[in-house]
């Protein structure tokens, strides 16, 4: 588990969708575990770079909360999902830069929402 920070929320499968349920604006969710090396890199640098259009960030430890790795068919970390309203909206895939974060997560709120997996 990373180390707690006012940026994040930490989720598990028992608060997931019950938090992302009731959330309000955009939240982008990763998914990522302590051994992963990029994994952590993104969790270090999100909260210096996050759009103005996401409302918070939330982290899942898939070490721990396995159930929605499965539930999610995660392949690789990290992964990025949006919520919007309280609903699934996008996957998001951008490359580790402040400025290509900013693109995926635009065009991920300007486009439709997707199916939830």
């Amino acid at each position: 588990m990373p180390t707690p920070s006012p940026d994040w929320l930490l989720l598990d499968e028992f608060n997931f969708h019950p938090h992302l349920a009731a959330s309000q604006g955009a939240v982008l969710v990763m998914f990522g575990q302590p051994h992963c090396g990029a994994c952590r890199a993104w969790y270090r640098m999100l909260p210096r770079w996050r759009p103005d259009q996401l409302d918070a960030l939330a982290y899942v430890d898939v070490a721990v909360s396995s159930a929605l790795a499965h539930e999610f068919e995660l392949f690789h970390l990290p992964a990025f999902v949006l919520y919007k309203n309280g609903a699934f909206h996008a996957w998001v895939n951008a490359p580790f830069s402040q400025q290509g974060l900013i693109e995926a997560v635009q065009s991920a709120l300007s486009s439709a929402p997707e199916e939830a997996p």
